[in-house]
């Protein structure tokens, strides 16, 4: 299959102009090469970053379309090239002919039914209000209010995760009836929308986000940043129905860090 008719698809289902400005979406391009939309494409490798482990496996697979939800090459190229591991892939990957693709923040715009089927699916659920133009975050309302210790047990559940962080001002006994939700490193939509006296579940939060939280009875849940892997599957199912003849692997590569236990 022609390279340009994958990219249209990609294009028309996730739009680059819907990214945010900040963001590095579509071609992650290491030279001034010329990219040839001519060229066929047969094996697709779809991941949520290019790490060691995911790039180990794509020496074994050798596809030549690999698509990551995080860019690869987010800062200068010059300096992206001064981390080794990086400056190592993309002399394989420029070696081998193989193209990078990133679909990032325009698919936290354009797939948001396939993240409310995640984040929904351990909960009874009253009405759901999309993110718009005014906020950037998913609200859920539930069908009866829960505590806060039923609603965490939920998230370790419905995202897979013993590792789950909350604000101190959080007692396990209060009930809600909603939550807002933003994937990644989401907790700064607190203070950007000047949020209060809610809870707010997001994958990562800086210190800041924690003082805000408390300062303004926030009650802030972190599930870690891999509650985006989703994505993988998701893609894999959009793009194998769509085109029988692709050769697709996902690959997880799993979280990024463990819990430290002492032996």
């Amino acid at each position: 299959m022609q390279l340009i008719k994958l990219v249209k698809y990609l294009e028309k289902k996730f739009p680059s102009n819907k990214a945010e400005e900040w963001d590095k979406v579509g071609f992650q391009l290491f030279d001034k090469k010329m990219i040839n939309f001519e060229q066929e494409i047969s094996n697709v490798f779809i991941t949520l970053d290019l790490t060691s482990t995911s790039f180990e496996e794509i020496k074994k697979t050798k596809p030549n379309f690999i698509i990551t939800r995080h860019p690869f090459i987010f800062k200068e190229l010059d300096k992206e090239k001064k981390n080794p591991f990086k400056k190592e892939v993309i002399k394989y990957l420029k070696n081998n002919n193989v193209l990078v693709f990133s679909i990032h923040t325009n698919y936290d715009y354009c797939a948001y039914q396939s993240f409310i089927e995640i984040a929904c699916s351990d909960f009874e659920v009253k009405k759901i209000e999309k993110p718009n133009s005014q906020k950037d975050f998913l609200e859920i309302k539930f069908k009866k209010s829960l505590n806060q210790n039923e609603l965490i047990k939920k998230l370790k559940k419905t995202f897979e995760t013993d590792d789950i962080q909350i604000s101190k001002n959080i007692v396990m006994q209060d009930l809600i009836d909603k939550i807002y939700i933003n994937q990644g490193s989401g907790a700064s939509s607190i203070s950007n929308n000047s949020l209060s006296d809610c809870t707010f579940v997001t994958g990562e939060a800086k210190w800041s986000d924690w003082i805000y939280a408390n300062d303004n009875n926030v009650k802030l849940i972190t599930v870690g940043h891999y509650m985006e892997n989703y994505f993988i599957q998701d893609l894999n199912k959009k793009l194998s129905d769509n085109f029988k003849d692709l050769k697709i692997k996902s690959y997880d590569i799993t979280n990024q860090y463990k819990k430290y236990r002492e032996n």
